[in-house]
């Protein structure tokens, strides 16, 4: 009888730490999964902040002004704006 209640402990204790460890491996593999995204967002702001900053810091081109010129008409001086 002790044996037959012995059997039926470790059978159900093995069916507990099963389920525990499978709630365990789940928590895990979640953990693991914030901590990849967690890493990815991280560094996609860190390029996008780097695109940004050579973006805003680039020279600015200086854009040339274009001066209309009027024809001349024959003997006169072009007109100066």
């Amino acid at each position: 009888m002790k044996i037959l209640l012995a059997i039926i402990f470790f059978g159900i204790s093995a069916v507990g730490n099963a389920q525990f460890l499978d709630k365990l491996g789940k928590k895990a593999e979640s953990a693991v999964e914030r901590t990849v995204e967690r890493r990815v967002e991280k560094e996609t702001v860190k390029s996008t902040d780097r695109v940004l900053d050579t973006v805003v810091d680039s020279p600015k081109k200086k854009k040339k002004t274009k001066r209309k010129k009027s024809k001349n008409v024959i003997g006169d001086e072009p007109e100066d704006e």
